[in-house]
């Protein structure tokens, strides 16, 4: 009697579990509307800026060198603002 019993609570806690596991309703996520300007062009600019300044940092680069990349990084940035209307106020 009491291994019934306990075999029946098994069963009961493993459905119970694993019901809303396979049984539930799939849920679609979409993702908003597409931004109107492409980013990706930017977050490269300012990865590379990111980068150069962590390898000034570690000392990995020299000084004049870190100067020179990083004036024209910023430059390419700049210029993609520009062109891209992107500009702060």
């Amino acid at each position: 009697m009491i291994w019934t019993f306990i075999l029946i609570v098994i069963v009961v806690s493993v459905v119970a579990i694993t019901y809303p596991l396979f049984w539930s309703k799939l849920q679609c996520y979409e993702l908003p509307g597409v931004a109107g300007q492409d980013y990706s062009l930017a977050d490269s600019w300012l990865s590379a800026l990111s980068d150069l300044e962590d390898d000034y940092a570690l000392g990995r680069i020299s000084n004049p060198d870190y100067q020179q990349q990083k004036i024209l990084l910023q430059r390419g940035y700049l210029e993609w603002q520009v062109q891209s209307g992107k500009t702060e106020d």
